[in-house]
Formats: C-alpha cells, sequence, structure tokens
C-alpha cells in the first residue's frame, strides 16, 4: 500500500514537472512562440498607442491624467511615467509623450477593448472575440495567469489576466523594446 501511494506521488510529481519544464520561463518567450494576431486596430476605450496624451479628442473624452504617485521612485530606472484617471492606467514615453502601454484599472465595469471585451466577462468570450491564436503565461507562486494576442507585424500585445474563468485585468502595449528599464 505505502508503494502505491508513494508510486502515484512520483508520477503526479513527474508530471507536475514536465508540466512546468514545458511552460515558457518568461512572458517574452511566451509571446514570441505565439502565432500573429491582427492588433492594428485595437484599443481601449478608443485609446490607441501611438496617440500622445496631449492628444484633444483624448481629453475630451477620458478628461486629462494625472501623474501617478509612484513615478519618483522609478523616474531613473526606465523610460517612461506612468499617468492615470479613475477607470485607465497608461504608460507615457518621457521624451515623445506617446502612449506605450493602456491598462483597465480594477473595479472598471465599463471600459472595454474594441471587440468590446470588459472586466468580468468570461475568458471564453475573449477567446471568441479574438480567436485561437493566444499565448498563455502562468505564474502560480504570484497567481498570475494570462492568455495574449501578439500582433508580431505591427509589434503590439493584448493581454488578459483571469482568475476563476472570468477576466481580472486588460491591457494594451507594445509587445516588445518599447518600455526600458535600465539595468541596475
Amino acid at each position: 500500500m505505502i508503494f502505491k501511494r508513494i508510486g502515484i506521488l512520483f508520477c503526479f510529481t513527474s508530471i507536475l514537472l514536465l508540466t512546468a519544464a514545458c511552460s515558457p520561463e518568461n512572458i517574452e518567450d511566451a509571446m514570441r512562440e505565439a502565432k500573429s494576431t491582427d492588433l492594428f486596430n485595437e484599443s481601449i476605450d478608443d485609446i490607441k498607442l501611438g496617440m500622445s496624451i496631449a492628444d484633444e479628442a483624448l481629453i475630451t473624452k477620458h478628461g486629462n491624467f494625472e501623474l501617478s504617485p509612484w513615478n519618483e521612485e522609478y523616474t531613473s530606472q526606465r523610460n517612461y511615467d506612468q499617468y492615470w484617471n479613475e477607470q485607465i492606467i497608461m504608460s507615457i514615453d518621457r521624451e515623445t509623450k506617446e502612449i506605450l502601454q493602456i491598462g483597465v484599472l480594477e473595479n472598471n465595469n465599463t471600459s472595454s477593448t474594441k471587440k468590446g471585451i470588459r472586466l468580468g466577462v468570461p475568458i471564453d468570450e475573449v477567446i471568441s472575440a479574438y480567436g485561437e491564436n493566444y499565448f498563455v503565461y502562468n505564474d502560480r507562486e504570484q497567481t498570475i495567469y494570462i492568455i495574449g494576442y501578439v500582433d508580431h507585424q505591427n509589434n503590439l500585445e493584448l493581454s488578459f489576466s483571469h482568475f476563476d474563468g472570468e477576466v481580472q485585468g486588460i491591457s494594451l502595449g507594445y509587445a516588445f523594446d518599447r518600455m526600458k528599464w535600465e539595468q541596475q
């Protein structure tokens, strides 16, 4: 009986190790492996990457965005600052004032992607809207579960964090090399 339990435990442990060994080490590896999805016209609440934070249409629809109070801590380490209002947080290139990333803040159930995906939507609806060419990234230690889509041609990435089958976070950004951190 004890040998049977040890054998089952060994098999279960082996399966877990093999599963972990097959999953990407970081999110960038997962993104590189994903097939491309056209995200060229994607936006969150009509906010598109590449827009200026000073864009009149952006300010008219969403009001002014405030500089995040946490920026000072990271100013010397990155090429962007974060701005926010009650619903959206954006990463803005410090020199050009171009929007590099857009995120939906928690408890915001009104903001949506171009295809109507909001927080709280079942993850199956994301897949129905955007297709099967998504990447998966899981960090079980931090309970982070993400599916996302990459547009390799336009260097764009749209990701959805989820828990218990529902979207908990939405982020649209450049896929690679636009947001830079200094090596410390």
